[in-house]
């Protein structure tokens, strides 16, 4: 059983290892119309995502007012004798199908997506062998723009986010299967690339519900009744001012809540006790038990009725690449009783759904 949680957390921990690959693949490669030539766009400022737990209902409350920006019209630019034929304004783009020679790794198969109304963008999806992307074509210049995936636009058009399913293995700390998240800012009608961050979450859904905010829906693993979890990803850079997703601490939360994992093995040596002392926004959370100790300090913040947790930084044991994992998890009030709902708990034990974890509090 200790051996279990100790590589648990260790796959945990890898779960943040990759650094945003930002600052040094902060490019997006554009290809002219007669594609002739490959021209980088410089880089450009570098975004910080924030990812913390929401609940169902908070998914639920905004998605239907989410709109869809892509036109979707897969007749418009059909597939003939092999090639798409892209007409814009700046001329046409000829893109040919490649069934696979002289070899398999040179297979290409482009299929017209829609239109991406907002940035004026012609989208064709491309599959290649054991890869794909998307092209954005300008409208007017017939300039086209790589996205690692279909684009979901935020509503003022100004940042793209690509979420891609990746099953390969791509990173040195994070086994497959991974969700890449890239985002693209977009600045007088130029696209550049921000921000790159696998997660050992898989998305199932998404949507922006501001500016500045994406929802997801996620689940913990491949399988058909892996946990579900709810997430929210807050975009920003170092300039902006945008307030905080919740409120202040409020006085009342105040205290010491503490449970015990494994409590009913008769192996005492199981048993792991785990504290989240409060004070303000300020939380420290320890566990310790037969060779676990582990102490790290959170950030709290109040927002519906329940504190939320965000990891800041490791003070004793633990990995400092926990720092990635943002989602530490949140405590609420149930029937007069104080409870915990904890991602990374439930990773540290090896649940295979999601748990309550019941609380005192003194």
């Amino acid at each position: 059983m200790r051996k279990l949680l100790s590589l648990l957390i260790l796959l945990y921990a890898c779960n943040g290892a990759v650094q945003n690959k930002a600052a040094a693949d902060s490019t997006v490669t554009t290809v002219k119309t007669d594609s002739a030539a490959v021209v980088a766009a410089p880089a450009t400022k570098q975004l910080k995502v924030e990812v913390t737990g929401i609940t169902q209902q908070e998914f639920d409350q905004y998605k239907s007012a989410y709109h869809n920006q892509i036109e979707c019209d897969s007749l418009k630019f059909p597939v003939v004798n092999g090639q798409i034929t892209i007409t814009t304004d700046g001329g046409k783009v000829v893109l040919k199908n490649n069934p696979g020679v002289p070899h398999d790794e040179d297979r290409l198969d482009y299929h017209y997506a829609g239109y991406l109304q907002p940035l004026n963008r012609y989208l064709v999806q491309v599959n290649g062998y054991e890869h794909g992307y998307c092209l954005a074509i300008d409208k007017a210049t017939g300039k086209q723009d790589t996205l690692s995936d279909m684009p979901a636009v935020s509503p003022d058009g100004k940042l793209i986010l690509c979420s891609k399913s990746n099953p390969y293995e791509e990173y040195e700390h994070i086994p497959p299967p991974t969700q890449d998240i890239t985002i693209y800012t977009v600045e007088n009608n130029v696209i550049k690339k921000a921000f790159l961050q696998p997660y050992r979450w898989l998305e199932k859904e998404l949507y922006w519900k501001d500016n500045h905010t994406v929802y997801v829906k996620s689940t913990r693993g491949e399988a058909a009744n892996a946990p579900v979890d709810y997430l929210q990803l807050v975009v920003t850079t170092g300039t902006d001012t945008r307030p905080a997703a919740g409120t202040a601490v409020s006085a009342a939360w105040k205290g010491t809540y503490s449970t015990v994992l494994n409590k009913d093995s008769k192996d005492s040596r199981d048993h792991i006790n785990v504290e989240l002392k409060v004070d303000g926004d300020s939380v420290i959370y320890t566990e310790s038990g037969f060779q676990v100790y582990s102490k790290y300090a959170l950030t709290g913040t109040e927002k519906d009725g329940m504190l939320s947790f965000a990891f800041k930084k490791v003070l004793d044991g633990g990995s400092a690449v926990l720092e990635k994992e943002n989602r530490f998890g949140y405590v609420r009030k149930e029937n007069g009783k104080y409870v915990l709902e904890c991602p990374y708990l439930d990773v540290r034990t090896g649940a295979t759904k999601k748990e309550i974890y019941p609380l005192d509090k003194k």
